[in-house]
């Protein structure tokens, strides 16, 4: 699917010098949708401190897969 989007110049410059570009806005896009559903999702206190800690870190999901993979099987 396409989508035609307007952004100003100096935010347009910025996404066209990444060297995928199309990839970048769709990762931009996913990070900000997979934070709009958080904040419609309560979620406890306890879970909330994990997942910052997480989103500081350089795990995604393939590295949680292969921990599962590695774990139980």
């Amino acid at each position: 699917m396409q989508i035609a989007i307007e952004l100003p110049d100096d935010i347009g410059q910025q996404v066209l010098q990444q060297p995928n570009a199309e990839e970048f806005v769709r990762i931009a896009i996913e990070k900000q949708l997979l934070e709009l559903k958080d904040q419609s999702t309560p979620i406890p206190p306890k879970t909330r401190s994990l997942i910052g800690l997480l989103k500081k870190s350089n795990l995604n999901k393939a590295d949680y897969l292969k921990h599962l993979e590695e774990k139980y099987l």
